[in-house]
């Protein structure tokens, strides 16, 4: 059964497992009916070609399972075109009168009267189905045992002569096998066309006969799940006059599933009417109350336990109002809390990394500069031991050493705290009036006046302290930061920025 699996996980979409996926997929397939059946009467309307018997009769077959009387209609007209009633016409009486009318009778009376010989290869198929058809429905009514065993062999006599005509006959094969207890090999039979298209009207009919399959092994789950199948390609279909969704609904109701039956239900009566199926309307009618009751019941119990509901809620209303209000305030000034926590754990934080880097920054540069002394003292006291002593002295008289240094030093000092503030001269520019806007020149290096204010960034606001690292007089510092503050735009949110 492996193939048959297969396709009830491809219906199920990967959604959930059981028959509950291929459910909902009918439940959808049921509310948007109307719009399918509007497909249908579409298809319908595009074979009306010319008004030949031919055209009639096909006509005729597309509203067997649509609607009844214009069925019959169209095969009042085929015969009117034809001058005569044709062996084709009268096939598709007898499958409007066996299938729809509950005129089992006159079905078989008309089968009875149907000269076979007048009947080509295509009609005699035609004739040996219905054949099938109308001594099953006389078995499954016959109330006499004598007559039912009859029914019985002459179904079975035309289901040969079907397969004689056609060994490939998939559906009627099947039903033989099922009848005669062989239900594997029935089921295996029709899992060879379940394989593409899945809700194509084929095969729905085939859904049908497995469910049926199934049914008559007493494993209701499948029997349920191809029921679904069948009802939902029925739908798809435009199929106004079917046996799955009746029964379907009927299983659920025994289920317990009282509210999908009704909703089932309501729709096999809507859709029976709608084609004027008499067979099918009476089948559901013996039904609907059963399954009308329950679902009425299920919504007055629904109702008193609503009632009921409401009662306690507007019992509890003022409590949990005034519990709202409390832990409302109670949640706004956690909130705050939380918020004020946030924004100190962050300075926190940022101050840390900003320390951390520091201090590693501070470590390599006095161990570099370390290194460089050494390096330098070595210089020198080669110089020394070689007693050149006019090399010596203006390598000790002269800045160039210094200077170059310093220059490094103050290049990687911009460099740290670029790293650290990415954002500094895009947050200053921001304060400042526009014809003072800046922009850095040589990569990243920052001038004397902005390394004042880099230094007010990192929290050193001593000018004496800023002069001595700058290198510069304290009057130097109190005019750059002076003259910085008179471009901003709003002086006090200046201030601010440095604090």
């Amino acid at each position: 059964m492996k193939h048959i699996l297969a396709i009830i996980v491809l219906l199920c979409a990967g959604v959930c497992q059981g028959h509950e996926a291929i459910l909902h997929a009918l439940d959808a397939a049921v509310v948007d009916a109307p719009r399918y059946h509007e497909l249908r009467r579409a298809r319908i309307d595009s074979a009306r070609h010319g008004h030949s018997a031919d055209t009639e009769l096909r006509l005729c077959h597309m509203y067997v399972d649509f609607d009844t009387d214009s069925a019959l209609l169209h095969l009042q007209r085929a015969d009117s075109i034809a001058g005569i009633i044709t062996p084709a016409s009268t096939l598709q009486r007898i499958e409007l009168y066996n299938s729809s009318l509950l005129m089992y009778k006159e079905a078989h009376e008309l089968f009875e009267s149907l000269d076979r010989s007048l009947l080509n290869d295509s009609l005699l198929m035609q004739y040996y189905t219905l054949g099938v058809q109308i001594y099953r429905n006389l078995e499954e009514m016959s109330a006499d045992g004598a007559a039912k065993k009859s029914y019985a062999a002459l179904k079975s006599a035309y289901r040969d002569s079907v397969l004689t005509l056609n060994p490939d006959a998939t559906i009627i094969l099947a039903n033989k096998y099922a009848d005669e207890g062989n239900y594997n090999k029935a089921a295996e039979l029709m899992e060879k066309g379940l394989r593409n298209a899945p809700y194509s009207a084929r095969n729905g009919a085939a859904y049908h006969v497995v469910a049926g399959i199934y049914g008559k092994q007493g494993r209701t789950d499948m029997q349920l799940e191809y029921l679904a199948l069948a009802a939902t390609a029925d739908i798809h279909n435009g199929v106004r006059e079917y046996l799955a969704l009746p029964q379907l609904a009927a299983m659920l109701y025994e289920r317990g599933d009282h509210e999908r039956a009704y909703r089932y239900m309501r729709r096999s009566i809507d859709d029976a009417t709608a084609c004027k199926a008499r067979s099918r309307m009476l089948e559901v009618s013996q039904v609907m109350p059963f399954i009308e009751s329950a679902y009425t019941n299920r919504l007055l119990a629904s109702r008193r336990w609503l009632t009921l509901t409401l009662l306690i809620a507007v019992a509890l209303l003022g409590v949990l109002a005034a519990s709202l209000a409390y832990a409302r305030r109670r949640a706004r000034q956690l909130h705050e809390a939380r918020q004020r926590e946030a924004e100190v754990n962050a300075s926190l934080q940022r101050a840390n990394e900003i320390k951390e880097r520091y201090v590693t920054r501070f470590m390599n540069l006095s161990l570099d500069y370390l290194n460089k002394m050494d390096s330098y003292r070595a210089m020198l006291f080669k110089k020394a031991a070689a007693r050149n002593f006019d090399i010596l002295y203006d390598a000790i008289s002269s800045t160039r050493y210094i200077d170059t240094e310093v220059t490094d030093f103050y290049r990687k000092f911009d460099e740290a705290f670029l790293e650290l503030f990415p954002d500094f001269t895009d947050d200053l520019n921001c304060l400042l009036l526009p014809e003072y806007q800046i922009r850095l020149k040589n990569g990243n290096a920052l001038t004397t006046e902005l390394r004042v204010l880099a230094l007010m960034k990192l929290g050193i606001t001593d000018g004496d302290l800023i002069a001595r690292f700058l290198r510069c007089s304290q009057s130097t510092v109190y005019n750059y930061r002076t003259r910085m503050r008179n471009r901003a735009v709003d002086r006090a949110k200046f201030e601010e920025f440095f604090n």
